[in-house]
């Protein structure tokens, strides 16, 4: 097949390929059914528990590895029980090997829910940014609740579908933004989906080479 010939069905394959990818793909979901294990406490700094005691300031971060590819957070959904209250869920990514990492840390958005009711929710962020994960990487996600009374209890399930080439870390909480960390061992996984998208300059970056490779063959 001629040089041209070649480029044109390659120019045609990635049309048409582009877009699925584009779309977007699920690589870590948790929402789904599965064994309820320990449910961790988030909560604000007005937070009061059981009879009107302190409850304030509850955290709960969690661990992933993204996969190969350079790739665009554009979705992050988490299951939330409302214990009182709902002012917004703040989540913040970073890296690093402690917990919750800290490393050059990107705020991915806030999320609250309209009402109380029901109890339990899914709530979405979709970054108003552009959010990139690195090839490869150790991510810790941190949520709190930074201002307000909202009180939520966080879900974690032990039936995670997971792409074979990412992988999902246990839950951890601490009682008070200084305490000390506790990693959940009971049911311990988040419940969570992360959706990505490849990054575009990195596709058209494999594109041009490969066009350079069959031009260079004329």
């Amino acid at each position: 097949m001629k040089a041209s010939s070649l480029r044109r069905s390659f120019l045609f394959a990635l049309l048409v390929h582009v877009p699925s990818m584009v779309s977007g793909a699920v690589v870590i979901d948790n929402l789904a059914a599965g064994s309820q294990g320990f449910a961790a406490s988030i909560s604000g700094p007005s937070a009061v528990g059981f009879l009107g005691f302190p409850f304030a300031n509850r955290e709960i971060a969690f661990s992933f590895t993204s996969g190969p590819d350079l790739v665009r957070l554009t979705q992050f959904d988490f299951m939330v029980n409302i214990t009182s209250n709902a002012s917004p869920i703040q989540v913040m990514l970073s890296t690093g090997s402690g917990v919750p990492g800290g490393n050059d840390p990107v705020l991915v958005g806030s999320a609250a829910p309209a009402s109380t009711s029901p109890t339990t929710q899914t709530l979405t962020i979709v970054p108003a940014g552009s959010v990139f994960l690195q090839p490869g990487t150790l991510y810790w996600v941190h949520l709190t609740v930074p201002t307000g009374s909202g009180n939520y209890s966080f879900n974690n399930s032990n039936a995670p579908m997971v792409d074979p080439s990412w992988s999902l870390g246990n839950t951890w909480s601490r009682s008070s933004s200084t305490g000390a960390w506790s990693e959940i061992t009971s049911g311990p996984q988040a419940r969570v989906r992360l959706t990505v998208v490849p990054e575009p300059s990195a596709l058209l970056l494999g594109s041009c080479g490969l066009l350079l490779a069959l031009r260079r063959r004329r």
